[in-house]
């Protein structure tokens, strides 16, 4: 009975094709294992010995082949959602903001660029949304030095941002370390526009809408060709410059100068990005 009941299986088993048995025909390989051992005719010729060694064989295929379509669709079930399909809108806190402000909203975080955090801070904010670990809080910078640092978001594989830390020693020997050094500009990096948003919570204006901003903010034309002075703004074919005061001191002392570039297509006027640059007083 125990040997029919093997019986019964492998030859289950090879009429479903799920392996080749010696049982079935000369292999190359039995050849090689066994050339002395006669062949047997039929499965009813198969000793106990040979249906073992074959029903072996078809479990530890069958149990690989398992094992494999375990895996592929356990991936299948854990791939993550495409970074394509996250759609980002402006938060309150940026739509709330002035353009004096410096506010920056990159996805869906909002960042202060001017000078407004060290980089302390920013691990502490930001760890759980942005790998920090390029960051090496305990090494040392230079007086008067600075250091681009490009970090990736946790979230979208899309979303990169570059740091700018300085160490605002007033000696050039001065040396602190980068825990406590400024961060003195956030931006986006690369081309990643579609995913920015800036004070009030838009992402470019059209010509109009920049003409009334300026208004707005009471800033006057400049006639300078040695560069936009604050508080005022500049025309150009493709963009407006306009350049004002922040509103509050950075952890510096200082309220440096927010440079906004409206840029807009000179046929249609209408908006295509905005780009906010820093410069110190």
């Amino acid at each position: 009975m125990k040997k029919f009941t093997k019986i019964a299986a492998f030859v289950f088993a090879v009429c479903l094709g799920a392996t080749a048995m010696t049982a079935c025909g000369d292999s190359k390989d039995d050849k090689k294992t066994d050339d002395k051992k006669p062949k047997a005719s039929s499965i009813d010729d198969m000793d106990e010995e040979d249906l073992e060694a074959a029903l072996n064989k078809l479990d530890e295929e069958t149990s690989k082949e398992l094992e494999k379509e375990k895996e592929e669709a356990t991936e299948a079930e854990t791939e993550p959602t495409t970074a394509a399909e996250t759609v980002y809108e402006p938060t309150e806190e940026i739509k709330n903001a002035s353009f004096r402000s410096g506010y920056i909203q990159i996805g869906d975080t909002v960042f202060r660029t001017g000078g407004y955090i060290t980089v302390a801070d920013f691990i502490e904010k930001f760890e759980d949304k942005f790998d920090t670990s390029e960051i090496a809080p305990d090494e040392y910078l230079k007086g008067n030095k600075h250091k681009e640092i490009v970090l990736s978001s946790l979230e979208d594989p899309r979303i990169k941002i570059k740091l700018l830390l300085v160490n605002m020693g007033v000696d050039e020997n001065d040396r602190i370390k980068i825990a406590d050094t400024v961060i003195q500009t956030i931006e986006p990096y690369g081309a990643i526009k579609q995913l920015c948003f800036y004070p009030t919570g838009v992402s470019f204006l059209n010509y109009d809408d920049i003409k009334a901003l300026t208004a707005e903010l009471g800033l006057e034309e400049s006639r300078s060709s040695y560069g936009i002075e604050a508080e005022k703004y500049s025309e150009s074919n493709d963009h407006i410059y306009a350049a004002v005061y922040a509103e509050e001191e950075n952890l510096y002392g200082k309220k440096p100068i927010f440079g906004y570039k409206f840029f807009f297509d000179a046929n249609t006027l209408e908006g295509t990005k905005i780009e906010i640059q820093y410069r110190d007083v």
